[in-house]
């Protein structure tokens, strides 16, 4: 097979097998080798953007710069067998990109209950004793669920990967997880319940409302909430994290 050559940079053979979602070994100009799958290639930089697997790092001048290497510096790709035919942590379905449609259904499901449900949820429950309560738990547990688990991130940010449900180090940390949110949800009912029985002996600007039908005493709990809710996915997400690293 010839060797291409864009813009009078000549594009070598291994590139052909290093399509993107591809698990190979990279080996550099330097000695350096790295197991790392393959997420896309930059041909306007010349450049390769990888996951890397293997806990090797560059450092020094001329290395790599996060998960993006330049061609010129990789002397050859090949190409490792499928993911569950390796050794872990290789075999890390938390690593797997490809499409699943029952996940993408089910997490489909969760945002649309958080998003959409919610509302109505609140109308149904509000009049019944504790409704609001029994609605905030319903909502703030799929909202848990949905960002610990699920592969999240912003324009210019860092994605945040996800964790899988078949995972061999995620799952052991199930049990954990569930006491983990029973002891969210009653620091949440109490945290509602004492913020509610305290609003008639707020000052009056408090429960003043806006032209959306707001107050500032509802912003305030809602505010207090997702920040109990941020502080509970980042510590599931952290012990996800510490469960991978420890796994043998």
């Amino acid at each position: 097979m010839l060797v291409a050559e864009n813009a009078g940079f000549r594009i070598p053979q291994w590139l052909d097998n290093a399509s993107a979602g591809t698990i190979g070994v990279l080996t550099l100009d330097d000695g350096d080798c790295m197991t790392a799958q393959v997420v896309s290639f930059d041909d306007e930089r010349d450049e390769l953007v990888v996951d890397v697997i293997s806990p090797k790092r560059l450092h020094g001048e001329g290395g790599r710069d996060g998960d993006v290497i330049p061609i010129s510096r990789i002397v050859s790709f090949q190409p490792q067998p499928n993911r569950a035919a390796q050794s872990w942590p290789y075999s890390d379905p938390c690593r797997d990109t490809s499409f699943s449609s029952a996940r993408f259904v089910l997490m489909a499901a969760l945002f649309l209950c958080m998003t959409v449900g919610s509302l109505p949820l609140f109308f149904l429950l509000m009049k019944r004793p504790y409704g609001f309560q029994a609605a905030s738990a319903i909502v703030y547990t799929i909202f848990a669920v949905f960002f610990t688990l699920a592969h999240t991130g912003s324009r210019g940010g860092e994605d945040i990967p996800p964790y899988m449900f078949t995972c061999p180090a995620v799952q052991p940390q199930f049990p954990r997880l569930l006491r983990r949110h029973l002891g969210f949800l009653v620091v949440l009912f109490a945290l509602q319940t004492a913020a509610l029985a305290t609003r008639p002996h707020l000052p009056e600007w408090w429960n003043i409302k806006d032209r959306k039908g707001g107050t500032s005493f509802d912003l305030v709990l809602i505010l207090l909430c997702f920040a109990l809710g941020y502080a509970q996915v980042f510590s599931n997400r952290s012990l996800l994290s510490r469960a991978h690293r420890e796994f043998r």
